[in-house]
Parts: C-alpha cells; sequence; structure tokens
C-alpha cells in the first residue's frame, strides 16, 4: 500500500506509527504545513518503518492507494477535494460540519471515491464498537431495547483543581471542552435534546476507578444502523468525578458565555477569558499520563417471560512510555490507519460520504479490531443474563 499522511500533529504521529507498523505498507509520505514537523516525524516513523518514509506536499496525494487525514476540518475539506481530483480515496478524523455535508458527498460521488470519516475514536471508533454490540444481542435477542455508550480520556492520575487534564488543543489556543451546547440522545426512535453537562452519573471502570458520565458528543446518525434503528441510545463523555459541576458552576455564573462583555473598554468574550486562565494550570506536563475508556452496553428484547440479556464492550487503553504515544493518541490515530488501510485495498466500496458504522461490516470492524490489537489496543468486555433464567455469560469476541 503506498500512503499519504496529511497531519503531523500528534493523531498523524498515532496513525502514522500505525501505518509504519503494518507490513503491508509499502511506502507513507508525509504532509504537514509545518515542513520541519514533517520531516521530524518522517525520521521517527523510519525506526519503526519497513518501508521508505519521506515527506512531500499535497501533490503526493496522486499516485496514493489512499489518504489519512490527521487534520481539523478546513484542512480536511482541502484534503478532499485534492484526493477527488487525483480520485484517490480518503479517511479522516473530523466530521463535517452541517451545512458541508451535503457538499462532501456530492464532491466525493462526482469523484467516484469513497469519504469515510469521521474514524478516530469519538467519533468513529465509538459508533463501530456500538454497532458491533448491536449486532450481536440481535443475534441473540432479536433486536436491541437500549445501548449507552461511555468514552473519555481522563489523566492517570487526577490533579487539583479538576482533576483534568488537556492532553490535547482545538483549532483555538487554549481551548478546553466546556462550551455550552446542546447534546442528544434517541428515545423512542427520535433524537431529543440534553444539555451538555447533564445526566451525570457514576461509571465504575475496572483498573481505572470510579468516573463519571455527562451528556455529550453523540452523532445524530448513530441510530440509522439497521440494529439501532428501535433502540434508546445515548452517549456520555467520562471524566473523574467534580469535572461536570465545575464547568456547570462557572455556566451559571456566566462566565462561559461567548459574548464580549466591556471590561475597562476593552470587548473580551468571558468564555475565552476563562480558557486562557485555566489552560496553563491544565495542560499536560511531559510527565503525565492519559487513560482511553470505552465503554459500551446494551440490553435486548425481553423474552416471553420479560428476562433480558445485556452485553458490555469495554476497551481501556493506556499511554505507551516506550513510543511517547498518549493512549488518546493511540486510539484516535491507530483507529484512523485501520481504516485507511480498508480503503487502500479496496475492501470498502462504494463512493461519497461514507459514515464509518453503517459503511463497515462486521468483517471489516473484525480486521480493525485485529489491527489495533497488533498495536496493543485490546477489548475486554462480559454480559449477563439479568432478571432470570438465561445463565452464563456472553463475551463480545476480542482480538487477544
Amino acid at each position: 500500500m503506498r500512503l499519504t499522511l496529511l497531519g503531523c500533529g500528534r493523531m498523524g504521529r498515532g496513525a502514522g506509527y500505525a501505518l509504519a507498523r503494518d507490513q503491508r505498507t509499502t511506502s507513507i509520505t508525509v504532509v504537514d504545513h509545518d515542513r520541519e514537523r514533517a520531516e521530524e516525524l518522517a525520521r521517527w516513523l523510519s525506526g519503526y518503518a519497513a518501508c521508505p518514509v519521506k515527506t512531500g506536499d499535497s501533490d503526493a496525494i496522486a499516485g496514493s492507494d489512499a489518504v489519512a487525514a490527521a487534520l481539523p476540518w478546513s484542512g480536511t475539506r482541502s484534503v478532499i477535494e485534492l484526493a477527488a481530483a487525483a480520485g484517490v480515496p480518503v479517511a479522516s478524523i473530523t466530521r463535517p460540519p452541517g451545512d458541508e455535508s451535503s457538499t462532501v458527498d456530492a464532491i466525493a460521488n462526482a469523484a467516484g471515491i469513497p469519504v469515510l470519516l469521521p474514524v478516530g475514536l469519538e467519533p468513529g471508533l465509538t459508533e463501530l464498537a456500538a454497532a458491533d454490540v448491536a449486532r450481536r444481542l440481535t443475534t441473540l435477542t432479536g433486536g436491541v431495547r437500549t445501548l449507552e455508550v461511555f468514552c473519555g480520556g481522563v489523566p492517570a492520575t487526577p490533579r487539583a483543581p479538576w482533576g483534568y487534564t488537556a492532553f490535547f488543543g482545538g483549532e483555538l489556543a487554549n481551548h478546553l471542552p466546556i462550551a455550552q451546547r446542546s447534546s442528544i440522545a434517541v428515545e423512542h426512535g427520535e433524537i431529543v435534546d440534553h444539555p451538555r453537562f447533564s445526566g451525570v452519573e457514576e461509571r465504575h471502570v475496572a483498573g481505572v476507578g470510579l468516573l463519571e458520565a455527562y451528556h455529550d458528543g453523540m452523532v445524530p446518525w448513530l441510530a440509522d444502523h439497521p440494529a439501532l434503528r428501535d433502540a434508546d441510545c445515548t452517549q456520555k463523555t467520562l471524566r473523574w468525578p467534580g469535572f461536570a459541576d465545575a464547568v456547570t458552576g462557572l455556566a451559571n455564573l456566566g462566565l462561559l458565555d461567548e459574548s464580549p462583555v466591556a471590561v475597562d473598554g476593552v470587548a473580551v468574550a468571558p468564555k475565552r477569558l476563562v480558557e486562557h486562565v485555566l489552560s496553563p494550570r491544565l495542560r499536560a506536563q511531559p510527565d503525565d499520563e492519559d487513560v482511553v475508556v470505552l465503554d459500551v452496553s446494551a440490553t435486548g428484547l425481553p423474552d416471553a417471560d420479560g428476562s433480558t440479556l445485556s452485553i458490555r464492550s469495554l476497551l481501556v487503553d493506556r499511554a505507551d512510555r516506550e513510543t511517547g504515544l498518549a493512549a488518546m493518541t493511540r486510539t484516535t490515530g491507530f483507529t484512523l490507519a485501520a481504516a485507511v488501510t480498508l480503503l487502500a485495498d479496496r475492501t470498502v466500496g462504494g463512493a461519497g460520504w461514507l459514515r464509518p458504522h453503517l459503511a463497515l461490516s462486521e468483517r471489516h470492524f473484525a480486521r480493525m479490531k485485529t489491527d489495533l490489537a497488533a498495536l496493543g489496543v485490546r477489548w475486554t468486555a462480559d454480559g449477563e443474563a439479568l432478571h432470570g433464567h438465561r445463565a452464563g455469560t456472553v463475551a463480545s469476541k476480542g482480538t487477544d
């Protein structure tokens, strides 16, 4: 596979590492607007790769078997246009804003290429794991009644003031995940809104500890999967306890408002000021390490006697000291790499904007899990019968 990686930041570093380690890769060209960063990544990857790793520019897309984009949306949009002109399929960790969704689909369809996105950790792996659990449960019970997705990255060792560490930023300097907006869920087949940071509940994760979860992050197309169309679906972000209350407290004081106010003659958005004040205290230090948890639970339709069966799929990944790759880098970048290899060998058919959990089959996801497991990212899962006579354990098949 001749592959091009655009974006040499932290997520691109993870994707590049996975592709360099993949024996199917014959060459990698890395591209970044910061040439020095691209050259540094190429040198680092060469220590792991059995294939040539070189730097290039956007012209490197032509002649590639597939393109991996580890960029913010503004850059990804340009990559899609370049890939369409070259007739090369694309996988990306980002998703288009709502007003550009149809445009992306039209560009890809006109070029006859698949554009597979978003396919990082969240969104991406979260929906793929949810669809996998739903398929398994439907086979056993005939359908899914409820699906719950919990996902988040937390510092391995929480510290004051919030037990939260900002390992990665956004497109804005000092960005923190504290914006006030609606989050969605599905109830009785209908999409409903919940305030972000609401619905706080405790969630114990073996080997990690007691976390909290709040409404956040679900993509509106999750329930479009055939196995989930009649299910109630929620997705919540995981943090150490206290984070949601801390953010809500700031919001209640008006300190997360995004409309500027005049302060001594200067227009200042309260939220941006808070981010600039807090970010230095929350930013990851060189020795900080993170843990990523992806926890999916589903309950099937009841039997005639009312008993039900539930399945839980759990992934816990930790920072890798040897490579220096954070858990968030691993789970996001490795997922992107696994997806782009499916495109490169033309395993995924079709054209247009392909949403991963709808476009990728059980066989595709099994291959992705195998690829992730080869890099140390593995699932453990257990499910048990509830309310009655079905004895035994049902396990989501891992790749250990």
